[in-house]
């Protein structure tokens, strides 16, 4: 049985033999199975949780716990759930959080930070998958509208299975340990007055060492590309309130080239007049490697300034892989956040981790492989009361395209079961009848373990692609879009 994660005399789940590759790190102790219990003595750190998802407590004492297969697991694992009322142990605050899953519960608005916490009561708010397992593990039946995993997909549906043999969990790093090659301030200070500079002056330095940019607190209004052939790069500010260093810009995709600001030229469209979708982004980053961390970008463009049926103002481009995004904030409202690839069939692996991201329509969108981890996702009613979250393109040809887990899904405003979670972008089909199946993108997302606020369409929240294909509900394959959920909460969660 899936029990609640909390401290105390509460119950837990101590992880057993299986899934040691993912299991707790090193010095953590892990619950090995006699017989048909888990038996402990002395003191030991224990990791709290499932494979992916942990806390860490220390336990003192002599404890058992019954053996409990986790659903989904090999039927040789053992995962064990601490009973008190059978142990005389006792546990102690969680000592840490898993950097893999377990982040702070936030109440951010648009304009707040969002900071991680490392207290115990963390690992008890932010696992959203803290319900009893049943054959969906969720709240609501699964339905042709409504579609859940069962826990045998489910399993396949997790941080390790989006981002492969790349493991970005750890995060970022600690700022205090980093040695800045290079200084961003705008007042002069540093060793260069604008972002592009010193990310000009790490390409033109070159080489495959990891290159440090710290960037001092404040707005810098610019428009900034990270070519491909830049070497690894962490952009960081040393200032956790992630609100206070913003990369802002106002392109958008209608807007004509001749009102100034040349298009981002990490995707330039030379023959277009107006900026285009990819144009219009504020920062991109096409480099393999880059990080990003306590930083705000964002596309302030005020829609419907320039007339189109079209209003991307993209904030932030994500397109080299293996890219990691920790307490970032990603700001705007038609497609804020695009995660994308070098080119259709190529593969682009992006972490986000405890982030927030806002928006109102299509506002996660692209054919990347992204995981938001511990995010707030945001809708913004000021426009549209009834918009889309994401719109995934995923190739045909790669069954991972979103993944957001243990993250809220929040509101400014008070729309109610009227935003959909998603649909499928069908890029560049143009209309139904170009589409061949098994080759034109198929969108794919999962959102699990989250709670779901009260803006969201219960009984049908996913929505025909672009070109109105509808969504694949079972036995689905790489040549359908295919959305799901799984083991979700909130008032959103439909029922």
């Amino acid at each position: 049985m899936f029990r609640k994660i909390l401290t105390g005399s509460a119950m837990a789940l101590l992880a057993g033999s299986a899934f040691a590759a993912t299991d707790a790190p090193s010095g953590y102790t892990k619950c090995v199975q006699l017989g048909s219990t888990c038996a402990m003595s002395g003191t030991h750190q224990a990791a709290i949780g499932k494979s992916g998802v942990f806390a860490y407590a220390t336990f003192t004492g002599s404890f058992a716990c019954t053996l409990a297969n986790f659903p989904g697991a090999p039927s040789n694992s053992s995962w064990c759930s601490y009973d008190p009322a059978a142990s005389s142990a006792s546990s102690s605050a969680a000592s840490s959080v898993a950097a893999s899953s377990v982040s702070s519960s936030k109440s951010s608005s648009s304009s707040s930070s969002v900071v991680s916490s490392s207290s115990s009561s963390v690992a008890a708010s932010s696992v959203a998958s803290s319900k009893s397992s049943s054959a969906n593990a969720s709240s609501v039946p699964s339905t042709s509208s409504r579609p859940q995993l069962s826990s045998t997909s489910a399993a396949n549906n997790t941080i390790a299975k989006y981002l492969g043999s790349w493991d970005p969990t750890a995060g970022v790093g600690n700022v205090s340990s980093f040695t800045a090659k290079y200084t961003v301030a705008a007042d002069g200070t540093g060793t260069h007055k604008t972002v592009q500079a010193a990310i000009s002056a790490a390409v033109s330095n070159g080489g495959s060492s990891r290159i440090y940019i710290a960037v001092k607190a404040g707005t810098y209004r610019e428009v900034v590309c990270v070519p491909a052939a830049a070497p690894p790069i962490t952009l960081y500010s040393t200032t956790a309130d992630a609100s206070k260093t913003v990369i802002v810009y106002n392109n958008a995709n209608p807007k004509p080239k001749s009102s100034g600001t040349a298009a981002n030229p990490c995707s330039p469209n030379a023959s277009a007049t107006t900026y285009g979708t990819g144009g219009s982004t504020t920062f991109s980053a096409f480099s393999q490697g880059f990080q990003a961390k306590n930083l705000t970008f964002s596309n302030d463009y005020v829609e419907d300034t320039y007339s189109s049926s079209n209003q991307s103002a993209v904030a932030l481009t994500a397109q080299g892989d293996q890219q990691l995004y920790e307490n970032v904030r990603v700001l705007g409202n038609q497609d804020s956040l695009l995660t994308n690839t070098s080119a259709v069939g190529t593969v682009a692996h992006h972490y986000f981790k405890s982030s927030y991201v806002e928006g109102d329509t299509d506002f996660i969108f692209g054919r990347g492989t992204a995981v938001f981890d511990g995010c707030e996702i945001r809708y913004l009613t000021t426009r549209k009361s009834n918009g889309v979250i994401l719109a995934p393109s995923t190739a045909a040809s790669n069954s991972y395209g979103i993944l957001i887990i243990n993250s809220t899904l929040t509101q400014s405003g008070s729309a109610s079961n009227s935003v959909s979670l998603g649909r499928a972008w069908d890029e560049s089909v143009g209309s139904l009848s170009n589409y061949v199946n098994g080759t034109s993108p198929n969108g794919q997302a999962v959102i699990r373990d989250s709670a779901l606020g009260g803006h969201i369409v219960k009984t049908a929240p996913w929505g025909a692609s672009t070109v109105s294909r509808p969504f694949c509900s079972s036995n689905c394959t790489n040549s359908a879009n295919r959305f799901y959920e799984y083991n979700n909460s909130g008032s959103g969660n439909g029922g």
